[in-house]
């Protein structure tokens, strides 16, 4: 079937405190993961943001591109944006790395049909842990933590597709 779909897709979005190592390694991965999946593919939009202002339209620490570039993944990542309240409403889920971010995200987020998501959640249900920021480390640190993202992508595609799986169908 030609065309673009008429619904609006679902949107998601990576965040940590930047936006320039843990959330944009993730959005990459993350949209790597979705697009190679023909359900998913055109109907899940992947973004990252950060809970604070410092780096609002710089590109991501080249330990994080490194990494990415070392796993394969050319994709770019969204530059550092903040996550205030109007672009967290604008998502169906939100995927955060520490305990923190999901107090930050709580606190500004206004839409309630939102989901937010520890992100080492979708790895281990309830175990509450965070991912480790590697921006005080080297590059072997990026990508022990892009091993993560790339694991938890596999469970998010995964619960993507049963969520959205009917309405994929449908299509």
């Amino acid at each position: 079937m030609s065309g673009s779909p008429t619904h609006e897709p679902f949107r998601v979005s990576v965040i940590c405190t930047g936006n320039i190592c843990r959330s944009p390694m993730a959005e990459v991965s993350f949209r790597h993961q979705i697009a190679t999946d023909e359900l998913l593919a055109g109907r899940v939009e992947v973004t990252s943001a950060g809970t604070a202002n410092w780096h609002v339209g710089s590109p991501m620490d080249p330990r994080a591109r490194e990494a990415l570039d070392r796993a394969g993944l050319s994709l770019e990542g969204t530059p550092a944006q903040f996550a205030d309240a109007d672009y967290l409403d604008r998502h169906d889920l939100i995927i955060v790395m520490t305990r923190e971010h999901l107090h930050d995200v709580h606190t500004r987020l206004t839409r309630h049909t939102t989901r937010v998501v520890l992100l080492r959640n979708l790895l281990q249900p309830g175990a509450d842990l965070d991912v480790a920021d590697p921006y005080y480390g080297n590059v072997d640190d990026f990508i022990a933590c892009l091993e993560v993202f790339t694991e938890a992508g596999r469970c998010l595609t995964s619960e993507l597709r049963r969520q959205l799986g009917a309405s994929a169908l449908e299509a």
